[in-house]
């Protein structure tokens, strides 16, 4: 299974799809579903980012600034929004050693960010909008940080390939990056009823 699926769909179906000491069925199935709705939803959004980023020459520190969060456009600042919130649930969920309900957040999630924020922001995306690729490169790192115990090897290549090269100071590996704090001050109470 790991020859075909990868380790990392292993990973995931052990410690997200149910609860560890029950007895469950795996197959090709089960870590087929967990490619395409997981891991290849994460990684064509780094893949997009790249590409957009790599287009326009940008990068945090060359383009011009963004501005603040708070400024943002509307998508942007839900965007924050969610993801403080599930850095927040996330933490919450494992430090009660809860992979399972962690894993739920971080799918949910996933294809929040690619089926909604991506597919909403194309056109600014191709436009080169400095505030567009600045909320994705941060909710990735996040991202990245946090998928980083039950994904470690999809997780590192993306940190040495994205955020290492443009990230002055970033830790050599991301399973030595600092665990992300939720910023409260990024969540906007109502946003995402109003966006939902």
């Amino acid at each position: 299974l790991m020859e075909e699926h990868g380790a990392d769909a292993l990973r995931w179906f052990m410690a997200c799809s149910g609860s560890p000491w029950s007895a469950r069925r795996i197959g090709h199935n089960a870590l087929t579903e967990i490619v395409r709705k997981v891991l290849l939803t994460y990684w064509n959004t780094v893949s997009f980012h790249v590409m957009y980023a790599s287009a326009e020459g940008w990068t945090p520190a060359s383009s011009p600034a963004a501005p603040p969060a708070s400024e943002r456009m509307v998508l942007d600042r839900w965007l924050l929004s969610e993801t403080q919130e599930l850095v927040r649930d996330v933490t919450a969920a494992l430090e009660q050693f809860d992979t399972q309900g962690a894993g739920t957040q971080l799918a949910q999630f996933l294809d929040t960010l690619s089926n909604w924020y991506v597919r909403r922001s194309r056109k600014r995306f191709w436009r080169g909008d400095a505030s567009a690729l600045t909320t994705l490169h941060e909710v990735l790192d996040v991202l990245t940080r946090l998928m980083a115990p039950l994904v470690p090897f999809i997780t590192e290549q993306v940190w040495q390939d994205v955020i290492v090269p443009v990230t002055p100071g970033a830790a050599a590996s991301v399973h030595l990056a600092e665990w992300p704090v939720a910023d409260e001050s990024l969540i906007v109470p109502g946003l995402a009823e109003q966006v939902n």
